[in-house]
């Protein structure tokens, strides 16, 4: 079962209105968001070292950012001990309809979707369903 999301977006609207939407639809996830993806490969790696906050079951990514862009992320959390994410599934919420990018993300092992933005409450009810 899905109890913490990330949201990876360097647009603090995207994030804040995705939080919004998860939060009313599904009021009993915890969702944390960044707008950085150095800093939430940083936070995933301090959860692991520390074991302070459990991982996240679920990130949602978007490709086009700033600094570390969504398959920056992914080679690096690739990196990271299999045994420890191997229950942290990605999918990329991005802008993006390029059929190159649809397909790049399908070599990714952790990713299992490929979402266009906006997020909408018919995308949570198929994420969330079982």
């Amino acid at each position: 079962m899905i109890k913490d999301i990330f949201l990876i977006d360097d647009d603090s609207l995207v994030n804040f209105l995705n939080q919004e939407i998860i939060k009313d639809a599904y009021p009993d996830k915890k969702v944390r968001s960044f707008e950085s993806a150095t800093e939430a490969l940083e936070d995933i790696k301090e959860n692991i070292r520390t074991s302070r906050c459990p991982l996240p079951q679920l990130i949602l990514l978007d490709i086009n950012m700033p600094v570390m862009d969504g398959w920056e992320f992914l080679d690096e959390f690739n990196q990271l001990p299999k045994n420890i994410i191997k229950d942290c599934k990605v999918i990329m919420h991005t802008s993006s309809i390029d059929p190159r990018d649809i397909e790049k993300a399908k070599t990714y092992p952790a990713v299992i979707d490929y979402v266009t933005k906006p997020l909408t409450i018919q995308t949570l009810a198929k994420i969330f369903t079982p």
